[in-house]
Formats: structure tokens, sequence, C-alpha cells
């Protein structure tokens, strides 16, 4: 493909719009534990402040009325187990025992016996709510006996063979965690797994945002949040994924997706990700998985607010600046509690017994290699030359490890399907004498399977 035709079709690239806190994502000021500890510090305060924001009745004083009403409160207590379960901090601590007392004051509404009742599409969240509090010392019988008698007469059809895989997952994790007797319709997770996109070979240059997040909340199911292996398959399913977290990683780190990076950082954990930086034998690449997450953990600490709160994907500074009193409180809340808590159970799932949770100084500790330009395509063009013709006389360890940056940018101009940064990556990686992995192939054939078409005209014509 000419490189005239790359610049027409680049013309109708799809970039998103990067948020304030995107920055360069190569450059580590912390140490893994040490940002880890950090991030985990700060948003064990925020949130612990923020409690009475967690009941449904005070979120509705300004936010719109969730669904699931308590929702926040759900993810919430997920987090409190996983602290309870690493040593952290016990159930017994001022932070999880005000959790509980929200959640057991949640439960005892009439409304929520009602929604329990109905059988609808929130009727797996009414069950784990229900388990997660007696696994946590909050039992509540006449409830759990609700739960179980729905779900033997499953009600509501969630345990039919055409639901989506990812939906009987959950409600099949959630009762085997709770302890409840599944029908004979719902298969165990490690049939359901087999179905599922973590065992079927995702397509990383091409997975969207719902995708990724499927992903990731099958890894956190199947292994109990790390606390279970991988089901094993053929196939080498535990390498590949290993290696579709590395790359997406490394996506989102360019894209500064607070919410994935933190979701993606425990996939990590929970996959025990190639823990040494060894080549990879399918490659002769470096994959520096540590890289990565040293990167995305230092990503998540310098996004941090000074109040500890981690920015979500709808946080916007401008608008919560021009906020006062509680307006500027539930703006602040309904925009970051559940980045905040993704990046906290990140954090607290890392090792069971981790050191006592304290911020660390920020402080220079070194630089993980050359950075990461963010999701901007002038960006990634003006990094893939000035690194290639710097690796021109560099080591063949230094080119395999840059080699295995671009698989990221990749994967970031297939997905806003800007033909000109595509050529220039592919172009990279056979310089590098990388042009045969795998994702280069796949990357050269949606190239050249794009270019072969009319080119747009400005007028929505064709030429």
């Amino acid at each position: 493909m000419n490189g005239a035709m790359a610049e027409a079709e680049g013309g109708g690239a799809d970039w998103p719009v990067l948020p304030a806190h995107a920055g360069r994502t190569g450059e580590a000021f912390l140490t893994e534990e040490e940002a880890a500890r950090r991030v985990l510090a700060g948003a064990l305060e925020w949130i612990e402040a923020q409690l009475d924001w967690f009941a449904p009745r005070r979120w509705e004083e300004y936010l719109p009325r969730r669904p699931f009403r308590p929702g926040p409160l759900l993810e919430l207590l997920g987090l409190v187990r996983s602290l309870d379960r690493s040593g952290i901090m016990p159930v017994t601590a001022p932070l999880p025992s005000r959790a509980l007392d929200l959640a057991e004051e949640t439960v005892r509404e009439p409304e929520f016996a009602r929604g329990l009742r109905r059988g609808d599409a929130f009727f797996p969240y009414h069950l784990n709510l229900t388990a997660l509090l007696e696994l946590l010392g909050r039992p509540h019988p006449a409830l759990r006996a609700a739960c179980q008698a729905l779900l033997a007469a499953d009600v509501g059809g969630h345990c039919r063979p055409y639901k989506p895989v990812l939906s009987r997952i959950e409600l099949r994790y959630f009762a085997d965690r709770g302890g409840f007797t599944a029908p004979d319709g719902l298969p165990g997770l490690r049939a359901l797994h087999r179905e599922s996109i973590a065992a079927r070979g995702a397509d990383v240059l091409q997975l969207t945002g719902d995708e990724t997040y499927a992903l990731t909340h099958v890894l956190f199911y199947a292994t109990d949040f790390g606390h279970q292996h991988l089901p094993p398959h053929r196939g080498g399913t535990v390498a590949r994924l290993r290696e579709t977290v590395r790359v997406l990683l490394g996506v989102h780190l360019a894209r500064g997706s607070l919410d994935l990076l933190a979701e993606l950082l425990l996939c990590d954990t929970v996959l025990d990700a190639g823990r040494e930086a060894g080549p990879d034998p399918r490659r002769g690449q470096v994959r520096a998985p540590g890289r990565w997450r040293r990167a995305g953990w230092n990503a998540l600490a310098a996004a941090q607010r000074a109040d500890g709160a981690v920015p979500g994907p709808v946080h916007r500074p401008e608008i919560l600046a021009g906020l006062v009193g509680d307006k500027s409180a539930a703006y602040l809340f309904g925009t970051c509690y559940h980045t905040t808590l993704a990046s906290a159970l990140a954090a607290a799932s890392r090792k069971p017994g981790s050191a006592p949770v304290t911020a660390a100084p920020l402080r220079p500790s070194g630089s993980t290699g050359p950075p990461l330009p963010r999701a901007h395509p002038e960006e990634i063009r003006r990094w893939v030359r000035t690194e290639t013709v710097a690796a021109r006389t560099a080591s063949p360890a230094v080119r395999a490890e840059l080699a295995a940056c671009l698989d990221p940018l990749l994967a970031l101009a297939v997905q806003a399907r800007d033909l000109a940064v595509l050529t220039d990556v592919v172009r990279a990686a056979e310089r590098l004498g990388h042009g045969g992995g795998p994702l280069v192939r796949s990357a050269a054939t949606l190239l050249a399977a794009w270019g072969s078409g009319p080119v747009p005209m400005p007028g929505g014509g064709e030429e």
C-alpha cells in the first residue's frame, strides 16, 4: 500500500479523546510495590471518608437512581472480602464494619426483597450481596432461603444455555462462592470457562472496551480473584492470556484508561503473568511484563488525587471545579468510586499478608525503558520514527524490547482505523526484524484489506 493512500485513509481515523491525566507511560518514579502501596493507602482513606455515599438513599439525593440500587455497596463488599483474605484489614476494622452496617440496612428495606423475588437481570447481584454478607459474618437466613429457592427454580431463566456465557459464569461464581446449590442446568465454572472469551483466543488487536471488561471479569471469576488456578485447557491458554494482558496493559496505559488499567493489573496478578523478563520463545522478544506492571502502578499513583480518589473515565476536573458543597461531593463520588475501588482491589490482591498500608514518598527510582507515547496519532508516529532510528545501533536485547513495545501501538492504530499510523508501526516492526510476529502479521493483513478499498473523498463520496 502506498503512502498517499495511507494518508488519505488516515484522515478518517477515530482516536478517543484523552483524559487530562494521560501522560507518557513508561516513566516511573516508584517501584511496583511502592506505587501499589501508595494507591491502596490513598484509596482506603478516601473510601472510608466517603462511606455514607455508598448508601443508595444518599446516592439518590444528587445522582441518578441506579438499576441495581446497592451496586456501589456490592463492589465495596467485594473489596472488604479481599482486604480480609489478604490480611490487610479484618472485617472488624472500622471501614469494613461500617460498610457491612450499610449493606445490612439496605437488604432490610422491603424494596430489596421485592427486587430479589422479581428474578430479573439483577437477580445475580441480589444473590451475591446476600451471600457476601453471610461470608463476612452478617447472615440473613430468610433472604438466603429465598435466593436458594429462586435459583433452584431458575427464575428469570438465567441458567439457560442461550444466555450470555459471561452472565452464566457470573451467576455460577456467585452461587459457588455463597455455598448455594446450583441447578443442574447451570454448568460448572470450568465448563463455562471453556466457552468464554478468555478461552476462545481473543483478538487483542480488535478487542472493544466491553470485550476487554468481559475478559477481565472472566479471569476474576474463574480464578476466584487469584485464589484458584485458571482451569486447564489445551492450546496454551494461560500463556496466550498472559500475552493478551501484556498488550492490553500497554494499550490502556497509552489511553489513560484507569478503570481498565486497574482491572488488567489485577488480571496480571491472578495469572501470575511472567515474573521473569526473559525472551518469549515464540517470538524471540523480551516480553518485559514487569515493565508494564511498574508503569501501570505508577500511572495509577500519578493520577490519584491528593484525597486518594482515582479518577474514573467520566470524571472531568473542569466540571468538578464548578460545583460546591454536596453537589461537588456527589459528582466526585459518582465519577471516581468505581475506579478507586478497582485500584484498591488490584493492590490488595497482589499477595496475601502484604506489608502495612502506608503511602510511599514520591521519589525517582529509575526509568523502565523508553516511554510509550500517548494514544495520539502524531505522538505515535513521532515516537516510532525516533525510536527506530535510535535502535539501529542498539543491542539485540534493546531492539527486541522496542519491538515488544510496538504491539500496543499496533492495537491502538487498528482500533482507531488509522492506516497511516498502522503503516508506520508495521514498517518499524519489519525494520527491527520482527515482521514475522503474529500480531504484526495480523495487523499487516488488516492493513492490506483496508487499503484495497476506494479512498473516501472529503465530501463523503469515493474516488
